[in-house]
């Protein structure tokens, strides 16, 4: 019977003691796989580049494109460029001391580029834990994008302190890529920028008021596309209606609309809203920070005042009183104000008055000199953006969050 017991404690024990082992190398795996990634990054990042001098060329790797699209996209597509300086040279930049490359073997060391430019259709989907990357600590790693956070919203923790600067239309940016140009009646190029600073007092002109008394109809939109937001249109409904209730008409132009261009062109229906209407409808795609879109240049450059529809503060894009920004009122005021504008064309003037201090140009996306003005600038202090998904979308950790509760419950195939 004592043999008995002491052999069914001792078959415990052991029972036990294979269940610790067990439980103990599961534990080791899932530490190994959790620290593993890291520990890959990690290794990663000490190496240090060979001796550079202020006249090297400064590398730039462009990450992610494949041999195949590298020359197709360069002739083809706006935002890629010419491998090579071409580019720099093409664009009289200040400074030419660059090289643009998709090849990462064009060095023979990862970390001898200054700069690896990650573009937004990449960093959706690219795992930066496995980026067959050396990085040394002096490198540059650039995000870029001219797409908002509405349409790509940034949701993977790992892109915290992965990125050194930004390249995008925010003019928070590192490297501010905007859509258009502002020029000083000098031809000086003097924004679009933070805190912009306008012209405080801008001189009463009577340049416009001949063509002013021929307008007679109130808003025309140009609509390039066929395809409308709902937000949009339920924008152009409300105002229709509010407007109708003046007798004023909200004529749309466009492919689509029941109203063509003359001749089909988009150039002449501005023209003709320029001689005939008081507003012109300009609606972003967009409503994010800083979204100001070319389609601005166009409006600016054309006398019927802008209603625009974008994001909150254009503060630094137009110029004060020359616009009317319709989320500052709600919709029976904003007719109110047309209408009272329509009838006192002494009003309506004062907000042309800017055109004799400012032209709007639309800048290319293929403009690259700043790029390099900044890599020649750059010190090698080290960099790194700490809160980077906070400051492409302020709102991310609740968008984010909707994103995995709807990949959670979507269970259709």
């Amino acid at each position: 019977m004592y043999t008995i017991s002491y052999h069914m404690k001792e078959m415990i024990l052991k029972k036990n003691y294979l269940k610790l082992v067990i439980c103990f190398t599961f534990g080791v795996i899932a530490l190994v796989i959790i620290i593993l990634p890291h520990v890959l990054t990690n290794s990663r990042i000490h190496h240090r580049r060979h001796i550079r001098y202020a006249t090297d060329l400064k590398y730039i790797l462009f990450w992610g494109k494949t041999k195949s699209h590298r020359s197709r996209l360069a002739h083809h597509k706006p935002t890629e460029f010419l491998p090579g300086q071409r580019t720099f040279i093409n664009q009289k930049c200040p400074h030419i001391n660059c090289y643009i490359t998709y090849e990462k073997d064009t060095l023979a060391n990862d970390e001898d580029f200054d700069a690896v430019v990650f573009d937004i259709d990449y960093v959706l989907k690219m795992d930066v834990n496995f980026l067959n990357l050396t990085r040394s600590p002096e490198q540059l790693y650039i995000f870029r994008s001219s797409e908002t956070p509405e349409k790509h919203i940034l949701c993977d923790h790992d892109l915290e302190y992965f990125f050194n600067m930004t390249w995008t239309y925010r003019l928070d940016s590192d490297i501010p890529q905007p859509f258009l140009e502002i020029y000083s009646s000098n031809k000086t190029l003097v924004g679009p920028k933070t805190n912009m600073s306008w012209v405080e007092r801008m001189r009463k002109s009577k340049k416009f008021s001949n063509k002013i008394k021929e307008k007679k109809k109130a808003v025309a939109w140009v609509l390039t596309k066929c395809k409308l937001k709902s937000k949009h249109a339920d924008f152009i409904k409300e105002l229709r209606n509010e407007l109708r209730g003046y007798n004023y008409t909200l004529d749309i132009y466009g492919p689509c609309s029941q109203k063509k261009c003359p001749g089909g062109s988009a150039i002449k229906c501005y023209k003709m809203v320029e001689k005939e209407y008081f507003f012109q409808i300009v609606l972003e795609e967009y409503l994010s920070k800083d979204y100001v879109t070319e389609v601005m240049v166009t409006a600016m450059s054309h006398l019927a005042i802008p209603i625009v529809l974008g994001p909150a503060d254009y503060s630094d894009f137009l110029p004060p009183g020359s616009y009317v920004n319709a989320q500052a009122f709600d919709m029976k005021k904003l007719g109110a104000l047309l209408d009272y504008l329509i009838k006192n064309p002494d009003m309506y003037e004062f907000f042309f008055d800017w055109m004799k201090y400012y032209y709007y140009q639309v800048r290319s996306r293929s403009h690259v000199c700043d790029l390099c003005t900044k890599l020649n600038q750059y010190n090698g202090t080290t960099i790194v953006k700490t809160e980077f998904r906070k400051w492409w979308d302020p709102d991310y950790r609740d968008v984010c969050q909707r994103k995995r509760l709807y990949k959670l419950f979507n269970t259709e195939p």
